[in-house]
């Protein structure tokens, strides 16, 4: 999740990442810049400080942005379906403090990861920046492409943050990364066997074979209108191979044989089956028919026939071998440090220190949001009437008068 930088171009598709903490935040003008977004829309400076998180100053320029997000992301899920919902609760409190509770969390989160990376010593090298940059100047072609000749400055101000703190908070993706791969070099993420497995079990992962036997198709190659005397006939089949295979002297070796034989499973060119040792499967994987049956059966039992769209399906439950319980454990085991990271990343946000400012105290989020959205609706028509000037004031030049035929040299 952290490699999905900001450069996915739409604010509600944003995820979370960090921000660096280091160097404070600019001095802040007398008089804002006329455009200052920020100010136009919130009556703060960009570079007003809205809090600080263990110490580290959060500017409005950052903020907002996130402010945006919050409310966008309330809006996508129906929480400010209309005026009167933002008088109301959303997650038990206020409309208003939740926005601006879950944009804090965001910039918590930016910025106690930030000071992490910086504290480690850990910057971006000259192959992440320039990936960055090769990323922002995609950005910006695609903003000039999808929103007619939009500038990139232009879709930066609509989302209410300067160049200089997208630029900062695009970077995160690969300050994440960097400070993930430190951790996991130094052993601070790693797992044991037994962690590992029980995240394997958690997945849901069981292994099993099986004979399907399958419900005739019609000429259309669909199996959707079968009769019940057609079902009846495929499930009297199974039930009858069941039976032989529990009466067998070697039951297993009896239903490798029919299964070899008779299984509608997917064969090769050479009709061998695809998956004749079985399958390793995890939760999901399967139909849930196939999946509840087999994990129903204890390691070398047999199921009694299973419908499912296909057919009629015999399972046979098999151990999974050590062999392949270490192929599970090594392939759970990124996820598994994802899930660490995330949760390294929680018990820093959860320890640090947040002190707001009376900037932050007084901030009106539907305040903020209808004047943004004014002044975007009030820059779109600006644009449009640029592009489309007064037929009046047009003038068209008179066409010029057709010059007189020339006579032919020839007869």
């Amino acid at each position: 999740n952290w490699k999905k930088c900001l450069c996915a171009g739409v604010i509600g598709a944003l995820l979370l990442g960090v921000m660096s903490g280091c160097g404070g935040s600019p001095t802040p003008a007398a008089t804002p810049a006329p455009d200052d977004v920020a100010y136009q829309t919130a009556g703060i400076s960009r570079d007003t400080v809205l809090f600080t998180v263990d110490g580290t100053e959060v500017t409005a320029d950052a903020y907002l942005f996130w402010l945006l997000n919050s409310i966008t992301d309330a809006q996508y899920n129906g929480y400010l379906s209309d005026e009167e919902s933002w008088a109301g609760e959303i997650g038990g409190m206020p409309a208003g403090d939740y926005l601006k509770s879950q944009a804090l969390e965001t910039s918590k989160l930016y910025t106690v990861v930030g000071n992490q990376a910086a504290a480690r010593g850990i910057t971006l090298s000259e192959e992440e920046l320039a990936t960055n940059q090769a990323e922002l100047d995609e950005l910006e072609e695609n903003i000039s492409y999808y929103y007619g000749g939009l500038t990139m400055q232009e879709w930066l101000d609509r989302q209410c943050i300067s160049l200089d703190a997208f630029n900062a908070l695009n970077s995160v993706a690969y300050l994440a990364q960097d400070l993930q791969k430190q951790l996991e070099e130094a052993g601070e993420l790693a797992a044991t066997d037994a962690e590992l497995d029980e995240l394997v079990e958690q997945l849901g992962y069981y292994k099993a074979k099986h004979i399907l036997l399958a419900f005739p198709a019609d000429e259309n190659g669909s199996a959707a209108n079968l009769t019940d005397e057609q079902k009846a006939a495929v499930k009297e089949e199974a039930d009858a191979l069941l039976a032989q295979i529990r009466g067998a002297e070697d039951p297993y070796g009896e239903f490798d044989r029919i299964m070899n034989e008779r299984s509608e499973d997917g064969r090769d060119e050479s009709g061998n089956l695809y998956s004749p040792d079985g399958y390793l499967a995890y939760a999901g994987q399967m139909v849930p028919q196939f999946e509840n049956g087999a994990r129903a059966l204890s390691p070398g039992e047999f199921s009694e026939p299973i419908e499912t769209t296909y057919g009629y399906h015999i399972i046979l439950r098999l151990e999974i071998s050590e062999e392949e319980q270490q192929q599970l454990r090594d392939s759970v085991a990124p996820y598994h440090t994802n899930m660490a990271m995330t949760e390294l990343n929680q018990k820093w946000v959860d320890e640090a220190v947040v002190e707001t400012t009376p900037a932050y105290e007084s901030l009106d989020p539907k305040s903020f949001y209808d004047k943004l959205t004014a002044l975007n609706e009030e820059k779109e028509a600006q644009r449009a009437a640029q592009a489309s000037p007064d037929p009046q004031e047009s003038v068209e030049p008179e066409p010029e008068a057709s010059p007189p035929p020339q006579e032919s040299a020839n007869p």
